[in-house]
This record gives C-alpha cells, structure tokens and sequence, in this order.
C-alpha cells in the first residue's frame, strides 16, 4: 500500500496543543463562573462560562481524534482493510490524513475513498461543541452590551 503517513511529531504537538487550550478554557469558564457563584452570577458571565468549557470540549475532541491518528504503516494498513469493504481490500492504493475533518482517508483504485482510524463520533461532536461555543459567545457579547447600555442609560437618567 502507498501511503502518505503522517508525521507523527506534528499529531503529537496538535495532541498537545488541544490539551493546553482545553485546560486554559476550562480554567477560565471555572473562574469566571466562580467569582460570585453561579447562581449570583449574571447572564452575560453565565454565557461566558458555557462559551469557555464547550470551546474546550471541542478542543478535546479535537485532541482525541488526532490520538487515533498516531499510527505506523502496519497500523495504517490494518485500519484501511477495516474500514474498506471485504470486496475491495485488494484494491487499496494508499492512505493520507485529513485534518479537517479529522480522519484517515484510505484510497482504492477507481478514485473512491473511506474514512478510518478516528471514531464516528469525533468530527459530529467536534463541530458541536465548536458551535456552541461561538452562539453562546456571541450571545454573552451581545448581553454584555445590552446590559452596559441600560447601565449607562440609568446613569444618564438620574
């Protein structure tokens, strides 16, 4: 089988990196929700915590699906003859990785493709987490500013 493998020190930074960002998102969802706890805790810091611990689940998807990734070439072919129908395993031509979406793509003669290595569930979860992140961001952002608005129209008032 030709196969382009993929390097093995750049799965393992990546690895390492998601780990750092999954620590340093949930440390800061962790104490920003427990600066005043989190039923004294306002909407727009409620918000943010969400934001911060799904960033770093994704972040730890991310990471997770990269670990199946670390593999040699006797790995690679057996995870390519896994996930090829029994009926073309003989027609297997190579192997590379995507990064987005997080897979294996293993290639059989006629231009077809399967996905390998990574769990079902990675990429699907992976992307849910990335989108709850960004909507309830988006959402303490925009009540941030709605609250400092009202802030200052009371200021101004009185």
């Amino acid at each position: 089988m030709n196969s382009d493998q993929p390097n093995t020190v750049s799965i393992l930074l990546i690895i390492l990196f998601g780990l750092a960002v999954a620590a340093t998102l949930a440390v800061y969802g962790g104490a920003t929700l427990a600066r005043r706890g989190i039923g004294r805790s306002d909407l727009g810091v409620r918000l943010r915590g969400g934001a911060a611990f799904s960033g770093a689940m994704a972040a730890l998807m991310y990471a997770w699906g990269a670990l199946h990734l670390v593999r040699d070439e006797t790995m690679t072919d057996q995870a390519c003859k896994q996930a090829v129908p029994s009926s073309q395993t003989a027609h297997i031509t190579g192997a590379d990785v995507s990064y987005l979406p997080l897979h294996l793509n293993c290639h059989i003669t006629g231009g077809g493709s399967y996905p390998a290595a990574v769990p079902d569930y990675v990429n699907p979860s992976l992307l849910g987490f990335a989108l709850i992140a960004i909507v309830l961001g988006v959402f303490a952002t925009l009540e941030s500013e709605l609250s400092a608005r009202n802030n200052f129209k009371k200021e101004e008032s009185s």
